[in-house]
């Protein structure tokens, strides 16, 4: 076993489609500094927040009462939906965890939902269980109960064999390590219609690890499988995606992969020739990247679009 994983366990899921992949989970010194990051940036946000009513309040004449609302206002919602909005719109993670390359997911390996996302972070405060009072820094402070052992959190995740603390147990979430170790690097996709391709491809979609990991396999093996059984399993992996997408019926599955794992590992430079030989997108630069539905003998066809016999 490397140095770098004494810590950190291994996970294996096993998808809809029978396909096994290995996650490796993000044990508690691997979520400590995602934890501080996201602690120091709404911090930071606050302090912004309490300059800016301030100078609002200096100018404006605004009451104190008001100012003092607004910011409490702020700490409440930086402190409760700060890791909802950004694990739930953010693909698992928030800047912390994007920063130290974590990531919240299902623990059957799929994305996980708002619902997931409100559970898991609205028990928190269990988590942070047992309190310590003020009174311990501070002798004539008064007793209240703010700062947080963890110790909840480090048993739960102690005696869980995925280091879920009760959120992420509620939630049915695991935190994996965001790594691209797996992927593979000698994929040579030499159709310039892939760089085509993925161009159409909408901006804001994002890949489950579960799928990009099937793709990059798919990708990786793709060149020692006959021509039928890649269309066949491209097919499984593209039908939802061509809806998704908007995409006409007859694109070629095989294609489609290749430009979702170019899009997602390869970089641009690397395409950069067959990039300035692809035709610019265009209402009518369909028939570049799809396979047109006239007629057209299937020996004239490239084999990687010719469908199986």
């Amino acid at each position: 076993m490397k140095a770098q994983n004494a810590i950190d366990l291994t996970a294996v899921i096993t998808t809809p489609e029978n396909i096994q992949f290995e996650y490796r989970i993000a044990g508690p010194f691997r979520r400590l500094p995602a934890l501080l990051l996201d602690f120091a940036i709404r911090l930071g946000c606050l302090v912004a927040v309490f300059f800016l009513l301030s100078v609002i309040g200096a100018t404006a004449a605004m009451p104190g009462g008001v100012i003092f609302f607004l910011i409490v206002l702020s700490l409440f919602a930086l402190e409760w939906f700060y890791g909802l909005f950004f694990e739930t719109f953010w693909n698992g993670q928030t800047p912390g965890k994007w920063l130290t390359m974590i990531q919240v997911i299902s623990i059957d390996g799929r994305p996980i939902n708002a619902y997931q996302a409100t559970v898991r972070n609205f028990l928190r405060l269990a988590d942070f269980a047992p309190m310590v009072s003020l009174e311990m820094f501070v002798t004539d402070a008064p007793p209240v109960y703010v700062f947080p052992t963890f110790l909840v959190s480090l048993i739960c995740m102690t005696l869980t064999s995925r280091f879920q603390r009760l959120g992420d147990l509620a939630a049915g979430t695991m935190v994996v390590v965001n790594e691209r170790s797996w992927v593979p690097t000698n994929v040579k996709l030499e159709d310039s219609r892939v760089v085509s391709l993925s161009e159409h491809i909408p901006p804001s979609f994002r890949m489950s690890p579960t799928l990009a990991k099937a793709i990059a396999l798919y990708a990786e093996r793709r060149n020692r499988i006959s021509i039928g059984r890649r269309m066949e399993l491209a097919m499984h992996l593209a039908k939802p995606l061509l809806k998704l997408f908007n995409f006409r019926d007859d694109t070629s599955p095989d294609l489609l992969l290749c430009a979702l794992y170019y899009r997602e590992f390869v970089s641009k430079e690397a395409f950069s020739d067959a990039k300035r030989l692809a035709p610019p997108p265009s209402k009518d630069s369909a028939s570049n990247v799809l396979v047109n539905s006239m007629p057209v003998s299937t020996e004239s066809l490239p084999p990687i679009l010719r469908s199986p016999q």
